[in-house]
C-alpha cells in the first residue's frame, strides 16, 4: 500500500471520528397539556360526521367519508364489470 493511499485512509478515519464523537444535550423537557377554554365535549354526549350547530364544521370529514366511500364503491363496481367479461 502506498503511502498516499494510507494517509488517505488515516484522514479519512480521523474525520469519521470526529463525526461519531458528537454528544447528545439532554434539554429538559417540559409537557404542557393544551386545554383550551371554550370546548364544549361535555355538552355533547356523542360525535356527529357533520354538526350544524357548531359554527367552525366546514364539513371537512362529511366529504373526506364521502370521498372513501365513493372510490370504494367505484373499485367494487369495475371489479365486478371486470370479472364478469374475463
Amino acid at each position: 500500500m502506498s503511502s498516499e493511499v494510507r494517509q488517505y485512509i488515516i484522514e479519512d478515519a480521523y474525520k469519521n471520528s470526529e463525526v461519531f464523537s458528537a454528544q447528545l444535550l439532554k434539554l429538559p423537557v417540559k409537557k404542557k397539556k393544551l386545554e383550551s377554554k371554550n370546548t364544549q365535549l361535555k355538552e355533547c354526549a356523542y360525535w356527529k360526521l357533520y354538526d350544524k350547530k357548531n359554527i367552525q364544521e366546514d364539513g371537512d370529514q362529511l366529504k373526506a367519508v364521502t370521498g372513501i366511500c365513493l372510490v370504494v364503491s367505484v373499485f367494487s363496481l369495475i371489479g365486478l364489470y371486470s370479472s364478469f367479461f374475463n
